[in-house]
């Protein structure tokens, strides 16, 4: 029985220990911080999706204002036909939208880039650092900004701007190119999964 009690006060003072060691590295350090948040949230719905009125306001800003690319070219809805149009919302300096972008990339190869089509979409006021960010980290996705937006329109876009300057990101909005939404949520999620595939095609096949 002593060894046994032995045993068991050993494996939990293990597993203390590495749960002591976690939270001080989330604490030291922001990449492991939101790595942690990153693998919970794929898994647990942290946040509940966005209200549909509020997804409609932020889709009707989008259309209204002037979308430019990477190349100085106005935006195009109907560029692809009948793809899904996944509208991501992000910024240089948001960790948690750097860990995202693997996952969604691995769902468009599934699914097919004629079928789902991904647009990051950056605040005016990071732009310039986004693109360059976007280039150092190889990212082949659209990029557009508001060439002339209200700050009503901007923050209309961001579907939960804080009521100080600071926006909630990462940030996704899957819409028809027509403009009929189809969901929007700032949870991080296992993009790259089965379950978000037939999700999209079956929006696809939907159109």
């Amino acid at each position: 029985m002593r060894r046994f009690f032995k045993w068991a006060f050993g494996i939990l003072g293990g597993v203390i220990g590495a749960f002591a060691i976690l939270i001080a590295a989330m604490w030291l350090s922001e990449d492991v911080r939101y790595r942690v948040i990153y693998e919970v949230g794929k898994h647990v719905d942290l946040n509940s999706p966005v209200p549909q009125r509020a997804m409609d306001a932020q889709i009707a800003a989008l259309k209204r204002v002037t979308l430019i690319d990477q190349n100085g070219k106005p935006f195009d809805w109907n560029a692809q036909p009948g793809a899904i149009i996944w509208v991501n919302e992000w910024a240089n300096w948001c960790v948690p939208c750097r860990l995202e972008f693997g996952a969604m990339k691995a769902l468009q190869d599934r699914v097919g880039p004629n079928k789902l089509r991904i647009v990051l979409f950056s605040q005016p006021q990071y732009w310039e650092t986004d693109k360059r960010l976007a280039k150092q980290l190889g990212l082949d996705f659209e990029m557009v900004t508001a060439g002339d937006a209200s700050e009503a329109d901007l923050a209309a876009i961001n579907l939960s701007k804080r009521a100080s300057s600071d926006f909630l990101l990462p940030e996704s909005t899957f819409l028809h190119a027509d403009g009929r939404g189809l969901i929007a949520m700032h949870e991080l999620r296992d993009w790259d999964s089965s379950t978000w595939q037939a999700i999209v095609e079956h929006w696809y096949g939907e159109r």
